[in-house]
């Protein structure tokens, strides 16, 4: 018996071996100013991990190699561009590559359509004629009010892409598995081209639009109901995930506006709560929890697995750690054998971490946590003769945690032990007492803390003329203050030299 598992085993890894092979790459960018392109392997990746990224520099002559090993075949996502005098243009091509693939990609500038030439091993699969037809233009649309006009063009688009399917396998003789992959992307493109257009446009449209959400919603529940939303065997195809990536967040927003217009027959069916109740649980964590019921609503299986996998990356990526550890120790037991354990075990382990870690005394909360704070003045009688950053920020606030986790500790180091102390206002909070001490601890926030009733925010604002977030308010020594030129996304240098300055007062 022993032998035999034995030999089972070393013929599992015999298999495994020789499905796995080198795949070869080599670019070729005539008339252009790129000195490299950039290829994502597959082409729709989890980003706060940053695997299957590849920089591909190119020498004098615009010719670059990449060399990985693949077990099966998968769409990838290459992107290069080029400078001229008129600014710089951006292009994007999809490859299908598959293991012992050797492609040979060129592309002229200058040549109509970039003059796209693929040879080489694997090129039946990579014509440029289902590619060109991939980019769907729908800006002049933006701003229409009924969808007549996207639907039209969602179905038109589809139909192109059967007609030229068929002309590509006719010309090309294309894998098998190209094709079912392929023919997987057309089945999702109308519903995905329209969804992605319907999403992005709400935000173009003004208030008293809503009244045409009803005659959007009807044509997006007609496309949904031709494909199947949770469809484990279109994994591979990217329109099929680009739709499902599309849709964990929208549905999201979809539901705060449900939990707006009816909160009675919200928080009963997705919390399976009273109204009082409902909203609590809302409130302390309107995004990886009710992403997590949406999951679990709508999905199964690899799927639901997959989606899984976008929570926990959305999630890092924004550093926004609320529940997801408890999020993370239910899908361990749900997938024991999923990949994403590994993958965002280890990040995820650390949140563990820092939330069982007790506030420190560098991390300093101001009395009664400073809600009772109502003017910058009060605020001023805080920081008598020191020079400080104050930073206007929220726990809700995307772009706030990103500055905090990415941009604050390389500020911290830079001033070390050179007098800078550091202010952190929250906003906009009062309800998120429990996560705004979490996020302290999570993120280091070493310095003065203060959660700030409606009456401080307001004043700070009008006082240093800003309402954004995240702001930063240079305190000086003086008790004069200025809000700094930094901007969003942060330069640090400018708002290095404006604490530099500060800290040079005598």
């Amino acid at each position: 018996m022993k032998k035999l598992l034995l030999v089972l085993t070393v013929l599992l890894l015999t298999i495994r071996a020789a499905s796995a092979q080198n795949t070869t790459l080599k670019i070729t960018l005539a008339n252009s100013t790129s000195t490299s392109c950039y290829l994502q392997l597959p082409a729709i990746n989890f980003y706060s991990l940053k695997k299957g990224s590849f920089d591909i520099p190119l020498n004098v002559s615009g010719t670059g190699t990449q060399k990985f090993t693949l077990t099966k075949p998968l769409f990838a996502d290459l992107r290069y561009a080029s400078s001229d005098a008129n600014g710089t243009k951006r292009f994007h091509y999809i490859l299908y590559l598959s293991p012992g693939d050797h492609i040979d990609f060129k592309a002229d500038f200058k040549s109509r359509d970039n003059g796209i030439i693929v040879t080489g091993k694997g090129s039946h699969n990579n014509q440029p004629l289902l590619s060109v037809l991939a980019g769907a233009g729908t800006e002049t649309m933006y701003g229409d009010t009924l969808p007549n006009r996207i639907i039209v063009f969602a179905n038109k688009h589809q139909a192109d892409l059967k007609v030229a399917l068929k002309k590509y396998i006719g010309l090309y003789k294309p894998s098998p598995d190209f094709v079912r992959n392929e023919k997987l992307n057309i089945e999702y493109d109308a519903a995905y081209q329209y969804y992605n257009f319907k999403e992005n446009n709400k935000f173009r449209l003004k208030d008293e639009d809503d009244s045409y959400e009803g005659r959007w919603k009807a044509i997006q529940d007609s496309l949904f109901a031709i494909v199947k939303l949770n469809n484990d065997e279109a994994l591979n195809a990217v329109t099929y995930q680009l739709l499902l990536q599309e849709f964990l967040p929208r549905e999201k927003e979809y539901l705060w506006y449900e939990g707006r217009k009816d909160p009675e027959a919200f928080f009963k069916q997705w919390y399976n709560a009273n109204v009082v109740n409902g909203k609590k649980q809302f409130e302390a964590d309107e995004q990886n929890l009710l992403q997590e019921k949406i999951i679990n609503h709508f999905f199964t299986n690899r799927t639901a697995e997959f989606l899984y996998g976008y929570l926990f990356d959305g999630a890092l990526g924004n550093h926004n750690p609320e529940n997801v550890v408890s999020i993370y120790d239910g899908f361990k037991q749900k997938y024991p054998k999923s990949k994403y354990i590994s993958w965002f075990g280890p990040s995820i382990d650390t949140i563990r971490r820092q939330e069982n870690t007790p506030l420190a005394a560098d991390f300093k909360l101001v009395a009664d946590n400073g809600t009772k704070l109502n003017t910058m003045e009060d605020l001023l009688a805080l920081s008598k003769g020191k020079t400080v950053l104050l930073d206007m920020w929220g726990t809700w606030c995307g772009p706030c945690r990103y500055d905090i986790n990415n941009e604050a500790p390389a500020i911290k180091a830079y001033f070390k032990g050179k007098g800078l102390d550091y202010f952190y206002v929250a906003n906009n909070d009062l309800k998120n007492e429990t996560e705004w001490k979490k996020l302290i601890v999570d993120f280091g926030m070493k310095g003065t803390h203060i959660l700030a009733n409606g009456n401080l925010t307001k004043d700070i604002q009008a006082k240093v003329k800003s309402n954004s977030f995240p702001a930063y308010v240079i305190i000086k020594k003086d008790g004069t203050y200025e809000l700094s030129k930094a901007g969003y996304p942060m330069k640090r240098d400018v708002l290095i030299k404006q604490l530099e300055d500060a800290l040079a007062m005598k």
